[in-house]
């Protein structure tokens, strides 16, 4: 036979309220918060109570611990937390909006202080800001709204799906009971199922996003040989062509040298051609005997050189 959670509505009639003593303090409200957290969290009762007993045991807890000198009727404390819960579960899902939209370099009172600013433009009073966060501090990591939290980050973006997060048009809260031993048992088994596939597809992401890691880095590897190669051709080519250079400064090198030789040659012919016209065409009349025999002969051989004789 399958196990159902029981899910407790309570409907808040409008209609003739009574006659309530004055506004709720933010102490009262702490209190009716804490006297529904207190009754709803109740394993032993809290899935097998009626609506008329749970209000009467969240009154109850109310009136017993309540040391501020007021009084509340049942209906009182039950309007009351009618509008918590509505202003709080609107005032959660305009909060998961911002969150949603992630906005670079926000801190989370940031987002706190955006949430406010978009509660009083969603009002229909724009002037109204939201008066429960003392509740609403409470009230955060509970099931009810943190559920709301992740179902209103599905939502589009825009105020009116922001406006109606949370808010039933009838008025009604469904109130999310705790389950029995015999269904939490069977939702846990449940969940390890759950939790066993979740685990699989969590590794089954690890392993590709793995493999997707360990390809970007033979790609790499791959990249940075191929730029090596390059600038191992580049450096290569660059070496080669040094090379060159060195030789042909050499050739040229050779080439100045023979040059300047050929012209030394050239400079010593002229020179002996100069000096042996002076001794080809010297006055030897006036020598004495021994220096006139010296110059013919100088002649002669001079002539010799040249096959003139």
């Amino acid at each position: 036979m399958p196990i159902q959670e029981s899910i407790l509505e309570v409907e808040i009639v409008s209609s003739n309220p009574p006659k309530r003593g004055g506004n709720f303090s933010v102490d009262e409200d702490n209190l009716l918060v804490s006297a529904w957290l207190n009754t709803s969290v109740d394993a032993v009762q809290g899935t097998d109570q009626k609506a008329d007993t749970f209000w009467e045991k969240v009154w109850q807890y109310f009136c017993e611990n309540n040391t501020y000198e007021t009084t509340r009727s049942i209906s009182s404390v039950t309007s009351r937390w009618g509008t918590i819960s509505k202003e709080t579960s609107k005032f959660v899902g305009l909060l998961a909006k911002i969150e949603a939209r992630n906005p670079s370099g926000a801190t989370d009172q940031m987002k706190l202080e955006d949430a406010k600013v978009l509660y009083m433009k969603s009002s229909h009073n724009k002037k109204v800001a939201f008066a429960f966060e003392h509740c609403w501090a409470v009230l955060k990591n509970q099931p009810k709204w943190t559920v709301l939290k992740k179902k209103s980050k599905g939502l589009s973006q825009t105020p009116s799906s922001i406006d109606q997060v949370g808010i039933n048009n009838d008025d009604t809260m469904v109130l999310e009971r705790p389950i029995g031993r015999k269904a939490k048992k069977a939702k846990r088994k449940r969940t390890d199922g759950d939790m066993g596939f979740e685990d699989y597809l969590a590794k089954k992401l690890q392993y590709i996003q793995e493999s997707q890691e360990q390809e970007k880095e033979a790609l790499r590897i791959k990249s940075d040989r191929v730029r090596v190669n390059a600038q191992r051709v580049d450096i290569e080519k660059e070496s080669h062509e040094k090379d060159k250079e060195a030789l042909r400064i050499k050739v040229d090198r050779v080439r100045v040298d023979a040059q300047r030789a050929d012209i030394e040659k050239e400079r010593l012919r002229l020179e002996t051609i100069r000096e042996e016209g002076k001794v080809m065409t010297m006055e030897t009349s006036g020598m004495n005997e021994k220096e006139r025999l010296y110059f013919e002969n100088l002649k002669d051989e001079i002539l010799a050189r040249h096959n003139l004789q």
